[in-house]
């Protein structure tokens, strides 16, 4: 399977997850984790390389580009994602994307939207 717009730079999705994309010898390796399910993607000159599903905060994966075989670690880290691609114990590129931490502001509307539900439940005593 081919993907024809795999982006050139770290992006993140709510909808589509995190795209962390690196460029070797021309080779351009993208490595994806969805937001919804545990897959993991890895593209390697658009075309799907490793596609598996895993709960792991980090996976590591040997993957063949052109005639090396190189090591992947991709996954959570620190507040956000990392992908590293190695040969051997050299790290050859990286890519990240932090996350940003939540704060009051994106808490709130949904502390005032329970108390008003759990007051309209009790109130107009809806399951009961």
């Amino acid at each position: 399977m081919a993907h024809d717009n795999l982006p050139s730079e770290p992006t993140f999705s709510f909808w589509s997850g995190v795209f962390l994309p690196v460029e070797h010898k021309g080779h351009s390796i993208v490595a994806h984790n969805s937001s919804w399910t545990s897959r993991m993607t890895i593209w390697v000159d658009g075309e799907v390389i490793v596609s598996q599903s895993s709960w792991k905060f980090i996976c590591e994966q040997d993957i063949n580009v052109g005639s090396e075989t190189l090591a992947t670690r991709f996954g959570w880290a620190k507040r956000g994602f990392k992908f590293e691609v190695f040969d051997g114990d050299t790290l050859i590129g990286s890519a990240d994307y932090p996350m940003k931490s939540i704060g009051w502001k994106q808490i709130l509307p949904f502390v005032l939207l329970g108390m008003a539900l759990g007051f309209s439940v009790e109130h107009f005593n809806l399951f009961g």
